[in-house]
């Protein structure tokens, strides 16, 4: 997805917050933010939101010399996903449809995000993830997800958040043997580095990272070895707004988007309420090979 107009004001706010991140001095703050902004001036009209993500956070890092300010952060979201798993794999296992309930529980873990809201609470969490059983769904696309997933030979799957890595588990390991994972190259936020995916017990599958920070999959600066995984996969099962964002417009396989709506931008997008979980499918009109 290029970025919107929208966009600009996210973007700004985020820069303000990064710059104050780095750095407690005004004036190299104000630096920072300027810095920042040239870097929205010099780009292409190609570029999405997280590719202008990672290149701000790479600047924070490299002024600061903190290469994870959110690491904190990230290991509490993880030790939250693992007290809650188990309570969450009987609940699944509960369900009149537990494949069902798996996919919803992996797109409520989806709210666990510091990049849209710097103001997100933990304690807030697991209400986020039950409460999803309770949310208008699309039964007829999760379905069609789980009849795909049965017959690929090859599932790459990319991970977003920490603690909601976590419940993707309940979805990832009945398809252990065919998957490949993605991650981030480098910190970034509070998203999933390969640090993060072990301590998230997620070593059930082959690893992969992008190489660079930015919080999504960038088709342009990714690693060729995920490019390619990415590229020669059956099916696709993209988690988040960022992976939303790098690969709605110009990735062209099988993909379905699992996602809850957080920002205005993608609101009106996909024409669907804030605060809505999504699994979108696109490029599907051939069977997986």
């Amino acid at each position: 997805m290029r970025m919107q107009t929208d966009c600009y004001a996210c973007i700004l706010s985020q820069s303000v917050r990064l710059a104050k991140l780095a750095s407690p001095d005004p004036e190299e703050q104000s630096r920072l933010i300027r810095r920042m902004l040239q870097k929205v001036l010099e780009a292409d009209d190609r570029a999405t939101p997280p590719e202008f993500a990672g290149q701000f956070n790479e600047i924070v890092s490299e002024v600061s010399g903190i290469d994870d300010p959110f690491r904190e952060v990230k290991d509490q979201s993880t030790r939250l996903g693992l007290e809650l798993l188990p309570e969450l794999r009987e609940l699944a296992e509960e369900q009149p449809d537990p494949f069902e309930a798996k996919v919803r529980m992996a797109i409520g873990g989806n709210i666990i995000d510091y990049g849209v809201n710097p103001e997100f609470n933990l304690l807030e969490a697991e209400a986020g993830i039950r409460e999803v059983f309770d949310l208008p769904f699309d039964r007829t696309a999760c379905a069609d997800l789980k009849r795909r997933m049965d017959r690929a030979k090859r599932i790459f799957y990319m991970l977003d958040n920490c603690g909601e890595a976590v419940v993707d588990r309940l979805l990832m390991e009945p398809y252990a043997d065919k998957l490949v994972i993605g991650v981030r190259g480098k910190p970034v936020l509070n998203d999933v580095t390969r640090r993060e995916a072990m301590l998230s017990g997620i070593d059930f599958a082959p690893v992969l990272d992008t190489g660079d920070r930015a919080p999504g999959m960038s088709l342009r600066r990714s690693s060729p070895e995920i490019l390619d995984a990415l590229h020669s996969a059956d099916l696709v099962i993209s988690k988040g707004q960022g992976n939303f964002e790098s690969l709605d417009e110009d990735f062209r396989g099988p993909v379905y988007f699992l996602l809850r709506i957080k920002c205005k931008v993608i609101a009106e997008r996909l024409r669907q309420p804030l605060g809505s979980i999504q699994i979108l499918g696109r490029n599907l009109h051939a069977e997986t090979r």
